[in-house]
């Protein structure tokens, strides 16, 4: 264990960084991963030696949390600082349903596509550190606005971009195009690279076993290609949106496939959803354990491009997941034990689609083998990276108003709301200086669509779920099995009504909020 004088000494370094010294910043962010999908989190069914090594030399951490239980909101909320009661992006609405479709080959795709667009009226976090003199760069899913919107990679402070612009675009894996936006290339938006190889092939059915331009290797190529190109001295911020292991459970059939073929029985066969453009495949678990390892192999290059340019030692790395793990697609989580020993997939306030694995390294600052089990969350990082780049006050520095029309009278009246900043620096805790870390009073998430909300304070967890409140202790039941809210109905009125302290309204996204008043 670190001791309190080294502890301090890297504290207080940080905090006389020249812009030369500042350090880099690489976050890695896969797609519905769950708790127990790594090896060094439990996995028993395959090895993850990359990402195992990378425990290694850094921080575990064992109560990290997403955003939000699903992956807009819980992307919107590391982008932003907020948590989903504060965001504008609270859930997966969707822009691509009702637009026109536009030939590609002997295809059809959407004319548009995309989510809802970020406030763009609050900070992102690019958009900060690009101002700060960091280069910036995003690889993989962007889900922050839908094409020609105002919230896209060229207007929010993103240098470079490859990738999906939209989440549902993001199911097909050999796609027909990818987006890029490069201003290196002279890019003033967004556009879209087809597949030329792809689109001569159909979408769906046994023909789509023709194509060979997989995104997940073209993204993780373009990001290596983006990552050669930075130097010492400038420092760089890169945010990896990997798309492995999301359905569909589809790659190119190499020797990573071929090693779990025929070894994971029973084997599960999927029959495919073509309007949620799944695929089918008859090795649903083969796959699933090759994409992991798939992944765990690109971070491992990703680990030497670092070292072998010299960048390592200054670069913060950072591994995690968007949010709990799925059963789209022919996955199997029961299988797999992906949820590790909680509760709750994916779009569930439970543990299990929230708690999330979640490692940092950074040499000579964070004690390699370490572990932490400090609950935080995504709209921690905000105030986090901050931290690590030097930038004092970003809260005041970066907080803009926020206008509202409120109807008063016949006359519509223009008052500013709050701009929130939820988040508390993890710092401390990542340098090995527990006693100097800030602590939540609670951690806050709600998801629309499944009229769920959760809220932890310290052991104490309270799931509602369309109104209705559940009571778990974390410390005694971590699967959240025995509901003790008729046990405690003073804890539990102390948790709505911080629910109702955090909770700001959303026509977008609605929710049934709990009742009130609890009697005692």
């Amino acid at each position: 264990m670190r001791s309190f004088l080294a502890s301090f000494c890297a504290l207080s370094a940080l905090s006389s960084l020249s812009a030369q010294q500042r350090p880099n910043i690489l976050y890695i962010m896969c797609d519905d991963m769950g708790y127990g999908d790594l090896s060094c989190y439990g996995q028993q069914h395959f090895t993850t030696p990359n990402i195992d090594r990378l425990a290694q030399q850094g921080m575990r951490m064992t109560s990290a949390y997403a955003g939000s239980p699903v992956s807009a909101p819980s992307r919107a909320s590391f982008m932003t600082g907020q948590h989903s009661g504060h965001t504008h992006v609270r859930g997966n609405k969707e822009y691509w349903p009702r637009a026109a479709r536009v030939p590609y080959g002997i295809c059809e795709d959407f004319a548009l596509v995309g989510q809802e667009p970020y406030d763009p009226n609050h900070v992102i976090l690019p958009e900060i550190l690009k101002a700060e003199g960091y280069r910036t760069g995003m690889f993989g899913k962007w889900a922050g606005g839908y094409e020609g919107s105002s919230s896209t990679p060229d207007k929010r402070g993103i240098d470079e971009f490859y990738g999906y612009i939209c989440q549902f675009q993001a199911h097909l894996y050999f796609p027909n195009f990818l987006n890029r936006y490069s201003r290196s290339r002279g890019d003033t938006a967004v556009v879209r690279e087809v597949l030329e190889q792809n689109v001569q092939h159909a979408m769906f059915g046994e023909d789509y076993n023709n194509r060979s331009q997989y995104s997940a290797d073209l993204i993780h190529q373009r990001a290596l290609e983006w990552l050669r190109q930075q130097k010492k001295g400038k420092p760089f911020f890169g945010i990896f949106t990997y798309t492995l292991p999301h359905a569909e459970l589809r790659q190119p059939d190499d020797s990573l496939l071929q090693a779990f073929r025929g070894k994971l029985l029973p084997e599960r066969e999927y029959r495919g959803d073509n309007p949620s453009r799944y695929n089918p495949t008859p090795e649903a678990h083969a796959q699933f354990a090759a994409m992991i390892t798939r992944l765990d192999k690109q971070v491992g290059e990703i680990m030497q491009l670092l070292e072998e340019r010299g960048l390592a030692d200054n670069t913060v790395l950072i591994f995690t997941s968007d949010n709990g793990p799925h059963e789209e697609g022919g996955a199997d989580p029961d299988y797999f034990n992906h949820d590790g020993k909680f509760r709750g997939l994916k779009r569930s306030t439970h543990e299990g689609g929230i708690r999330i694995p979640f490692i940092v390294r950074w040499p000579g600052h964070i004690s390699a083998g370490s572990e932490s089990d400090l609950p935080f969350a995504f709209y921690d990082l905000m105030p986090t990276f901050c931290d690590i780049a030097g930038v004092r006050n970003y809260e005041q520095r970066y907080r803009r108003p926020q206008p509202e029309i409120t109807l008063q009278g016949d006359a519509h009246v223009r008052v500013s709301k709050p701009d929130y900043f939820d988040g508390i620096s993890i710092l401390p805790t990542l340098v090995g200086q527990p006693a100097r870390q800030r602590m939540h009073d609670h951690l806050y998430w709600e998801f629309h669509e499944t009229d769920m909300l959760g809220i932890r304070r310290g052991d104490w967890k309270l799931v509602v779920q369309s109104g209705q409140s559940h009571l778990y202790n974390l410390a005694q039941d971590p699967h959240e099995d025995h509901d003790l809210a008729a046990q405690h109905p003073d804890i539990v009125r102390l948790l709505v009504e911080k629910i109702y302290e955090d909770h700001t309204d959303n026509l977008l996204f609605p929710i049934t909020m709990p009742q009130l008043k609890v009697e005692i």
